[in-house]
């Protein structure tokens, strides 16, 4: 991979809607060469997804994160479990693990009840293997710096609502036909929802005033560029020096993502550190320690090994959000 392949992915982390032609003036290439070489990185897999940053809450539904440590287990079950959650209708990002969660993802829920519900689902079916899991609130922090996979540090500014709006049917319908690849034609969700071209630039732009589709990014495959990545679980006893170990991860080239939790026993702050091998895992603790050992603990660590569902919005959450607007549709009618 050259440098022009990591420019284009670097741009599709920030916006992986941007046309093809403005993506070849960034880089430097023409619209041929851009085309073939996007083309490439998705037929090789380097690119894995293609999505919309959707605004969860804003369409009534909680994030949880979900941790499993399964037992007795061979090779063919846990593919067939991994299986499962990727088809599953309310389970978003996934991934195996080494250490001791053997597979982490999350679940979006409606209410208590209905995350009750899923997880019930989910352990019913891994029963006979699971050693234990647990679900983990909604965190109240989280920044993640993707661009960093490509060397590149750079703050993605996503959108703010300017605009409140009420989302019926079509608009449902049409997040949906982008949640799993942010570069369908307007064309070809006019042919699906049967209006005009026009109407569902209108409303994709609203979506995107509104802040219910706040960007569009992309996963990319680490393996691919010779990354590990490693989840270091942290007991924080922060006080004055909080600002501090914030910008010291925002600012630090080795991580990709923290995220801030509440209410946690053994650990409330997770980083997700990116490494070539475990002497990079290493040096990053190191560091780690010696500017912050007096508020932090490591509670525990494991592996990513690779990302089999991308954090795109699950299908799941369409449907009952176009159950709920036709029941209400139903009702009124009624009254």
């Amino acid at each position: 991979m050259d440098k022009k392949d990591k420019r284009i992915l670097t741009e599709l982390l920030i916006n992986s809607r941007v046309p093809i032609n403005i993506l070849a003036k960034k880089v430097g290439v023409s619209r041929e060469v851009a085309t073939y070489r996007f083309n490439k990185l998705m037929k090789d897999k380097t690119i894995l997804w293609l999505y919309p940053i959707i605004d969860t809450e804003a369409l009534e539904f909680q994030r949880f994160g979900c941790l499993f440590q399964l037992k007795n287990i061979s090779h063919e079950k846990e593919k067939e479990f991994l299986n499962y959650l990727v088809e599953h209708d309310f389970v978003t990002w996934l991934s195996p693990n080494v250490g001791r969660w053997n597979v982490a993802f999350d679940i979006l829920a409606k209410d208590k009840n209905h995350l009750q519900e899923i997880v019930k689902e989910i352990t019913s079916y891994i029963s006979d293997y699971l050693e234990s899991y647990l679900v983990i609130p909604i965190s109240i922090e989280i920044e993640a710096f993707q661009t960093k996979l490509l060397g590149v540090n750079k703050e993605i500014n996503y959108n703010k609502p300017k605009e409140k709006i009420k989302i019926d049917n079509i608009d449902l319908k049409i997040l949906e036909l982008m949640s799993t690849n942010s570069r369908v034609e307007y064309k070809e969700i006019s042919k699906k929802i049967k209006i005009t071209p026009n109407a569902i630039k209108y409303r994709i732009k609203k979506l995107e005033n509104s802040g219910i589709i706040k960007g569009y990014t992309a996963s990319i495959d680490f393996r691919k560029l010779g990354y590990e990545i490693y989840d270091i679980e942290i007991k924080t006893n922060i006080s004055k020096k909080e600002n501090l170990l914030k910008q010291f991860l925002r600012q630090h080239k080795k991580v990709l993502f923290f995220y801030k939790h509440l209410g946690h026993e053994n650990w409330d702050l997770d980083i997700g550190v990116l490494v070539e091998n475990s002497l990079g895992l290493r040096g990053f603790i190191l560091q780690l320690r010696e500017k912050f050992g007096d508020i932090l603990k490591i509670h525990d660590m494991y592996v990513i090994l690779e990302e089999l569902k991308g954090n795109y919005a699950p299908k799941g959450i369409f449907k009952i959000r176009k159950d709920n607007l036709n029941d209400g549709y139903n009702n009124l009618n009624k009254d």
